[in-house]
């Protein structure tokens, strides 16, 4: 029975916080890998059916999903994101070399669009699901603590508002976030992938675990911190990777363009 007496309420904040913690990495991702695609409905689509197949999954077996060996998903994931950045990263290289040469007046040989040759909707799919199943089962984990505590109800009711807080966020700025220049779009969303790519390995080789990420008051920070420095890294290395390409493709000499890698 849900009460709202302190320690109720603080459970509930607890499931609240800790689903907007988790899910807004799989928005942020499902977003960059949906980034060089037609639309983002396959990536949404199998992030939504990671979510929701893990929730059902709790509400289940409830404590037993605990036991999963979270460690292989994370390593499965993590590849799977390498996948993705390598990917988008060679996207990224064509459009600012397509950019730099429309500067330029030079028509490119190719008249491949942007979108063309990309990733399958199957692939889109699959890729999201594994993203949107490993951060719902880091949640749920806290999840399944609070319900054991007797707070089953508050920690249910936290996850579904979390849930629906960031389905409708990623909707309200589903627009604003396709209008982006498609350089920049590329050149952020590459970027983020990497991000998780490296801190997923991380978390799958134990890595974070022997790190300390300092404290504000008596609360130990989480490992999730180290994901903006790594992030900001991640913009500088994706970008010098483009100024370098460009500059490459802008020394050639003059003469037939070819067409961009």
């Amino acid at each position: 029975m849900l009460s709202l007496g302190g320690a109720a309420a603080g459970a509930l904040l607890v499931g609240f916080l800790i689903t907007v913690l988790e899910l807004t990495e799989v928005v942020a991702i499902v977003y960059a890998i949906g980034a060089g695609a037609r639309s983002m409905r396959p990536a949404a689509l199998g992030a939504g059916s990671g979510v929701l197949l893990v929730g059902l999954v709790a509400l289940g077996t409830g404590v037993a999903i605990t036991r999963f060996p979270l460690e292989y998903t994370l390593i499965v994931a993590a590849l799977l994101l390498w996948g993705f950045g390598f990917f988008l990263l060679r996207s990224t290289l064509r459009t600012y070399v397509r950019e730099s040469r429309k500067r330029r007046g030079i028509t490119s040989g190719s008249r491949k669009g942007l979108e063309e040759g990309g990733l399958s909707d199957h692939a889109l799919f699959v890729g999201s699901f594994s993203v949107g199943a490993v951060e719902t089962v880091e949640a749920v984990i806290v999840l399944v603590a609070l319900t054991a505590g007797g707070f089953g109800w508050e920690a249910l009711i936290g996850f579904v508002a979390g849930a629906v807080l960031l389905l409708g966020i990623g909707v309200a700025l589903h627009e604003r976030i396709r209008r982006i220049k498609v350089p920049s779009l590329k050149w952020v969303a590459t970027s983020l992938l990497f991000t998780f790519a490296v801190f997923w390995s991380g978390e799958a080789l134990g890595v974070w675990s022997h790190v300390n990420f300092g404290s504000v008051g008596s609360l130990s920070l989480p490992s999730d911190v180290v994901l903006l420095p790594l992030f900001v890294v991640a913009l500088l290395c994706v970008r010098a990777v483009v100024q370098s390409r460009v500059r490459g493709d802008e020394s050639r000499p003059p003469g037939p363009a070819a067409p961009a890698p």
